[in-house]
């Protein structure tokens, strides 16, 4: 592993200056390189009005490989979106028909309502101790699930799923694999190939460091057949630039549901975020954010204050959920004090991240102590 100066990844992030960010699962600072990227494409504007269309575009496909290289995807297999629910949305008009659905009961509603919206059954797995076991999501499969949807990371509980285990068995079982990846991606490795992933959706302004208005959906391209294809525009064709609006030849790439002009300076962002996150190396990533967690969970442990969240190693995520009562008042306070939590679950929701250190966390632990004295 290569030694990262994470002093230097911390300046990166003017907002740690004024605020002690520990509320990854809820929105991250952006870095100097995504937000440098976005306004790049505003201060381009403002020079040169449209003169670089064609420059732009092929930004775009730029930051489609990068994101690509960092699930293992085709860069064929993969989309820009808005957000998690637009995805979602997305992902079962290219299902529809095909099937009973079995999710977690702990999802995000991103993860169930575009599907209970569209008429799809949808049965819920209960977790064992806030753990959802391969043993107890089979006990429930029957022979009407044809899809299994499951968030990589649990929002309110911060278990985290392992993906190639779970994509392994669904796989052999012929169930269509479907992943909710906003709680993990960038901070945690994601292969989508590995884990035999038919579906693969995000939103970027949490763990991916981009900001709101820009997510990604990963389709594998099995399913990228014409039939299926849910909407289509004039960017949606194999030759747009022909302008013809009377014959219709879609492109088989995940790209075809870009339908129109994309959201430039929220892609851009997303290349920007990429490339610091490809820089430090998603190992490295990982390693930082369980190292944090550890001495966390030494503080906690300090104040006799208990988690709900599996502490596990190997369900162990960004994501921390301690126990207390009063959690909206109490996390105004923290707020007062300029330390930036959730509420969500059964308390108070802390998640770390690239731009954290160990001080944060003593602040954290400083002000909490105080306000329960």
């Amino acid at each position: 592993m290569t030694k990262v100066n994470w002093n230097a990844i911390r300046k990166l992030f003017p907002a740690t200056k004024k605020y002690t960010f520990l509320n990854a699962a809820g929105g991250s600072p952006l870095p100097l390189s995504a937000a440098n990227a976005g306004k790049d494409f505003y201060q381009e504007s403002l020079i040169h009005g449209d003169a670089y269309w064609e420059n732009w575009l092929k930004r775009v496909e730029e930051t489609r490989k990068k994101l690509a290289r960092f699930i293992n995807a085709d860069k064929k297999e993969v989309a820009f979106i808005l957000n998690t629910s637009h995805g979602m949305n997305l992902i079962a008009d290219i299902l529809k028909g095909k099937g009973e659905i079995l999710t977690m009961n702990d999802e995000f509603p991103s993860s169930t309502f575009p599907w209970i919206h569209k008429g799809f059954k949808v049965k819920f797995v209960k977790p064992e101790k806030n753990i959802y076991t391969i043993e107890n999501i089979e006990k429930h499969i029957t022979k009407s699930t044809k899809i299994v949807i499951t968030s990589y990371v649990q929002y309110r509980t911060g278990f985290r799923q392992d993906l190639e285990k779970l994509g392994k068995f669904l796989k052999k079982k012929n169930i269509i694999f479907i992943v909710n990846a906003t709680q993990a991606m960038g901070a945690f490795p994601i292969d989508v190939k590995r884990a035999n992933i038919d579906f693969l959706t995000f939103s970027c302004f949490k763990w991916t460091l981009s900001g709101y208005g820009i997510g990604g959906l990963y389709i594998n391209k099995k399913w990228l057949k014409k039939s299926n294809i849910p909407q289509a525009g004039w960017l949606s064709v194999k030759n747009p630039e022909n302008m013809d609006n009377k014959h219709i030849h879609l492109r088989t790439e995940a790209s075809v549901i870009e339908v129109g002009c994309g959201h430039f300076p929220n892609i851009f962002a997303l290349g920007g975020a990429l490339d610091l996150l490809i820089k430090i190396g998603k190992k490295n990533i990982q390693d930082r954010i369980l190292e944090l967690n550890k001495y966390l969970e030494e503080k906690l442990a300090d104040l006799n204050l208990k988690t709900v969240t599996p502490l596990d190693k190997k369900y162990r995520s960004g994501i921390t959920i301690v126990k207390v009562k009063n959690a909206k008042k109490l996390v105004e306070q923290l707020a007062e004090h300029k330390v930036m939590v959730a509420t969500r679950g059964e308390g108070i929701r802390v998640s770390v991240h690239i731009y954290n250190n160990e001080r944060d966390i003593d602040k954290f632990s400083k002000v909490i102590k105080n306000i329960l004295n």
